[in-house]
């Protein structure tokens, strides 16, 4: 297997690191407080750093101020997404009903309808996505 790597950006100049290899160890608590303070998530009220990524499976961190939101986008169709709240609380929304989420508690989402997730308080999720 060959191993991918992301590259270097302005906003994270430290480097390559591997998206996907044979074997990977992700560092989530590492990430967690790299997101928290960078500045988009100090700006923006949230940030998010993909941590695998494959052909048809994509995880990223996302790091929520109280009161943000992540929704679905474009490419959250006919998909498989699980949603595991590392740290705080939020609301997930979908069309059919809205699912209140703490620490340690994980939401497997099985649609293709547009979704929303509220932070209740600051928190720490990790989205997987597979296409």
């Amino acid at each position: 297997m060959e191993e991918k790597y992301n590259q270097a950006t302005p906003q994270r100049p430290e480097g390559n690191r591997a998206l996907d290899a044979a074997l990977l160890s992700i560092d989530l608590p590492k990430y967690a407080a790299q997101l928290k303070g960078e500045a988009a998530y100090h700006e923006n009220g949230k940030n998010a750093i993909t941590v695998f990524k494959s052909e048809h499976t994509t995880i990223t961190l996302v790091a929520l101020k109280e009161g943000e939101k992540i929704k679905s986008g474009r490419e959250e169709r006919k998909i498989v997404m699980s949603l595991y709240v590392i740290a705080g609380g939020l609301s997930f929304e979908s069309e059919e009903k809205t699912t209140d989420l703490s620490a340690g508690q994980l939401l497997s989402y099985h649609s293709e309808l547009p979704f929303r997730a509220f932070a209740h308080v600051d928190s720490v999720c990790l989205l997987t996505v597979v296409k």
